[in-house]
C-alpha cells in the first residue's frame, strides 16, 4: 500500500482550528468578549439570540482596529498580543493565539464594524466561511462591533451535536457571568432574546457586581478575602460554610484575571472547606491569585482555562492557608430563619413535651397555653418542665472523652439574575439603592454579628446562662440577646474528633497487640509499597515487620480501628500511599466514624454539669463549629428575630 501525503487547503485547516477554538457559541462567547476587554474598553454589550446558534453580537468601547489590519485580524495566527515565542512566558492579556477570529470566521456569517480613535470613518467588513463577501468605509463610534450569524452554517455535522437553546444559553451565562466578574472595572450588559439579563456598574467595585450579576442574599453570605506573600496575592469572597450549593458551579477562580479551571486549585479548597460543609456539598468563592506570569503556563489548551503551575505545592498551601485563616476568623453561626408553617396544627390533642431544664428553676411548673383560633377552635398544650438526670451506671463523657456510650445514632444551580428590561443607568441606580439597603441592613445587625461570631471565640464563664436540654438532644443557651441550640451529638463528635487527630499529629496514638498476629501475603508492587513506607505506618501506630518473600506480619494496630475483622484496610492505606503518597484521607475517615460511635447520642439526658463541661470544651475549639461530617453543631435567632416574629416589633 502506497502512502500519499496531502497538503490540506486553507479553508479545511481554518475548520479544523475552528473544531478546536469554537465547540459552540459559548466558544465563540468567550474570544470575542476576551478580544474586547484586551482592547482596554470600559463598556462591553453582549446580545444573544436562540442560545448564541443564529445571534451573537458584541459591541465594545476599545481602541478598536486600523483599517490596514482589519482584514489581517482574520488570518490564523495573527494577534496584537505577543511578536515571538519569548512573549508566552510573561502574558498579561486574554488572548494571545490569534485563532478566534480566524476559526469564527470559518463556520459562520460574521460582521465586523471597527474604528479607531484618529480615524475619521470605521470600516465594515463582512465574511462568510472564511471568505471576505464585502468590505467598506462606514460611520460609526471609537471601538468595535462583531456580529456573528448562523454559527456551523457549513458544517452539518458540528450542528448535530449542538445542544437546545437553553443549555447554549446557560453555557454563555456561565462565561459572561465569570468575566464580568474578573472585571468589576468594566460596565457588562448581557441580553438574551431581547430581554436585560443584568447590567454591572464598571465602577471597580466587585461587591457591586457580584449584587448585579447575582443578588444580595448570596453577597450577604460571602466573606472578603484578600492575602499576600512577597510573590503572591489572593483576593475576592469566599462563602459562609452554611451557604453551600449541590455543585462547583460557583467555585470561581481567576488567575491574573483569566477564569481558569484546575484541579489542584479545586483541591485546595476543598480541602479547606472539609469538614466545614455537609458532605457533597460545595462552597462558593470568587477568588483571583495573582502571581509572576513567568510562573504560570496557560499555552496549554486552546480555551486557555487550563494552566500549569511551575511551583504546585507552594499555590495549593497558599490558597488553603488563605482560606482556612479567614473562615477561622469570619465564620458566622447560622441563623435560624422562622417560616410560617403550612401544616395545620392538630387540634383537641393535649400535646406534652418534656424539657430537662436547669437545677435552678423549679421543676415543677407546668405552662399551659392556650390559642384561639377565631373562634372557631382550640386546642391547649401543657409542657412540663422538670430535670431529668444521666443514667448513673453509664460512663460519662465528661471524665473521659474517648468513652463509648454504647447506644448506636442510626440540579446544576441556575445562575439567579435580575430581568430587568429598564436602561443601563436605571438599572445602576436600583444597584446603589441594593447596595445602600444591603449596608444598612449590615449597620442594624452588627450587634446580632458580634454575639455570633463571639459566642465561642470568648470564654463563655461569663454572661451565659444554660436554659436546658429539649428533646434529649439539644443543649439550649441564653446569651446576649440570643438563643443558640448546640446539637449535642455533633459536639462531642467534634471533640473526640479532634482529639484523635491531636494524636497524629504529636505522633502519640495509643496501639493495641494482636493476640494472634495477622499474616499478610501481598504482591510484589503492594510489598514493594508496604516496604518503602514502614515508617509512615508506625508513626501511626502500627508495628509490622517483614516476614519473608513478599509477606509482611502485623503484631499492633492503632486503638483507633477497634477490633479488626479483617485486615482490608491495609490494602486501602496502600491504594492511598500509591495515590496521594500520603495516608491521612483514610485515617481521617476512620477517626470520624470512631468519633460518631464514640460520641454522645442524641436522646442521651445530660444534667448541668454536663452540658456546662460541654460548652466549656466546644469554646476552646476553632471555629467554623461543625461536626467532621460538616453539619453545624449550633444554631443562633436573636431576641430582635425572636420579637419580630412575634409580631412585638416591626
Amino acid at each position: 500500500m502506497n502512502i500519499k501525503i496531502n497538503m490540506l487547503d486553507d479553508l479545511t485547516i481554518n475548520k479544523i482550528a475552528a473544531g478546536e477554538v469554537v465547540e459552540s457559541p459559548y466558544s465563540a462567547v468567550k474570544e470575542l468578549i476576551e478580544n474586547a476587554i484586551d482592547s482596554g474598553a470600559s463598556t462591553i454589550v453582549l446580545e444573544i439570540k436562540q442560545g448564541g446558534k443564529k445571534y451573537i453580537r458584541i459591541t465594545d468601547n476599545g481602541v478598536g482596529i486600523k483599517e490596514e489590519y482589519v482584514e489581517k485580524a482574520f488570518k490564523r495566527h495573527s494577534t496584537s498580543k505577543i511578536t515571538s515565542i519569548n512573549d508566552l512566558s510573561n502574558i498579561n492579556s486574554l488572548g494571545f493565539r490569534g485563532e478566534a477570529l480566524a476559526s469564527i470566521s470559518a463556520v459562520s456569517q460574521i460582521e465586523m464594524v471597527t474604528r479607531t480613535s484618529n480615524q475619521q470613518h470605521g470600516i465594515q467588513i463582512k465574511m462568510a466561511g472564511g471568505k471576505i463577501e464585502s468590505k467598506k468605509m462606514v460611520g460609526c463610534p471609537v471601538g468595535t462591533t462583531v456580529i456573528v450569524k448562523s454559527l456551523f452554517f457549513n458544517t452539518p455535522a458540528r450542528l448535530k451535536f449542538m445542544k437546545s437553546n437553553g443549555a447554549e444559553t446557560m453555557k454563555i451565562t456561565e462565561i459572561i457571568t465569570r468575566l464580568s466578574l474578573s472585571n468589576p472595572t468594566i460596565s457588562f450588559k448581557y441580553i438574551n432574546n431581547n430581554n436585560i439579563m443584568f447590567t454591572t456598574p464598571g465602577n471597580n467595585s466587585l461587591s457591586q457586581a457580584i449584587i448585579s450579576v447575582f443578588n444580595k442574599n448570596t453577597f450577604k453570605n460571602l466573606i472578603h478575602l484578600d492575602e499576600k506573600t512577597s510573590d503572591m496575592k489572593l483576593e475576592g469572597y469566599i462563602g459562609q460554610p452554611s451557604f453551600v450549593r449541590g455543585n462547583r458551579n460557583l467555585q470561581i477562580f481567576y488567575l491574573n484575571g483569566r477564569y481558569i479551571k484546575n484541579k489542584l486549585v479545586n483541591k485546595a479548597i476543598e480541602m479547606a472547606y472539609k469538614e466545614k460543609v455537609i458532605i457533597n456539598k460545595h462552597p462558593i468563592c470568587i477568588l483571583n491569585l495573582i502571581i509572576d506570569p513567568s510562573e504560570v503556563d496557560v499555552n496549554v489548551h486552546p480555551s486557555k482555562t487550563e494552566v500549569k503551575f511551575q511551583n504546585e505545592d507552594l499555590i495549593y498551601e497558599f490558597i488553603y492557608n488563605s482560606i482556612t485563616n479567614i473562615l477561622e476568623k469570619n465564620t458566622m453561626i447560622s441563623t435560624i430563619t422562622p417560616v410560617k408553617s403550612n401544616v395545620e396544627q392538630p387540634k383537641d390533642i393535649d400535646n406534652k413535651i418534656d424539657i430537662n431544664i436547669d437545677e435552678n428553676l423549679d421543676s415543677s411548673k407546668t405552662i399551659k397555653s392556650k390559642i384561639d383560633n377565631k373562634g372557631k377552635s382550640s386546642f391547649t398544650e401543657s409542657v412540663n418542665l422538670k430535670h431529668l438526670s444521666v443514667n448513673e451506671t453509664k460512663q460519662s463523657y465528661f471524665s473521659n472523652l474517648n468513652t463509648n456510650l454504647i447506644k448506636n445514632d442510626k440540579r446544576v444551580d441556575a445562575i439567579n439574575m435580575s430581568d430587568n428590561k429598564a436602561t443601563t443607568n436605571k438599572f445602576i441606580d436600583k444597584i446603589d439603592r441594593d447596595v445602600a439597603d444591603h449596608e444598612e441592613q449590615l449597620e442594624i445587625n452588627e450587634n446580632e454579628k458580634e454575639v455570633s461570631q463571639s459566642f465561642f471565640l470568648n470564654s463563655l464563664l461569663y454572661g451565659y446562662k444554660i436554659v436546658g436540654q429539649i428533646f434529649n438532644s439539644y443543649i439550649v443557651v441564653e446569651k446576649n440577646n440570643s438563643i443558640y441550640l448546640i446539637d449535642q451529638h455533633a459536639a462531642h463528635e467534634r471533640l473526640i474528633y479532634n482529639k484523635f487527630l491531636e494524636e497524629i499529629k504529636n505522633e502519640s496514638i495509643i496501639s493495641q497487640r494482636l493476640v494472634k498476629p495477622k499474616v499478610l501475603e501481598l504482591s510484589n508492587e503492594d510489598y514493594m509499597l508496604l516496604s518503602n513506607n514502614i515508617n509512615l505506618f508506625t508513626k501511626l501506630g502500627f508495628q509490622i515487620e517483614d516476614f519473608g518473600t513478599n509477606t509482611m506480619i502485623v503484631r499492633e494496630v492503632p486503638i483507633i480501628l477497634g477490633k479488626p475483622r479483617d485486615f482490608n484496610f491495609i490494602y486501602e492505606i496502600l491504594d492511598e500511599v500509591r495515590t496521594n503518597n500520603n495516608i491521612n484521607n483514610f485515617f481521617e475517615d476512620t477517626i470520624i466514624k470512631r468519633a460518631c460511635k464514640a460520641a454522645i447520642k442524641a436522646k442521651d439526658r445530660l444534667n448541668h454539669s454536663e452540658m456546662k463541661r460541654l460548652i466549656e470544651d466546644l469554646n476552646k475549639i476553632k471555629p467554623p463549629l461543625t461536626c467532621p461530617h460538616g453539619r453545624p453543631i449550633i444554631l443562633t435567632m436573636s431576641k430582635y428575630e425572636i420579637e419580630k416574629y412575634f409580631k412585638r416589633i416591626q
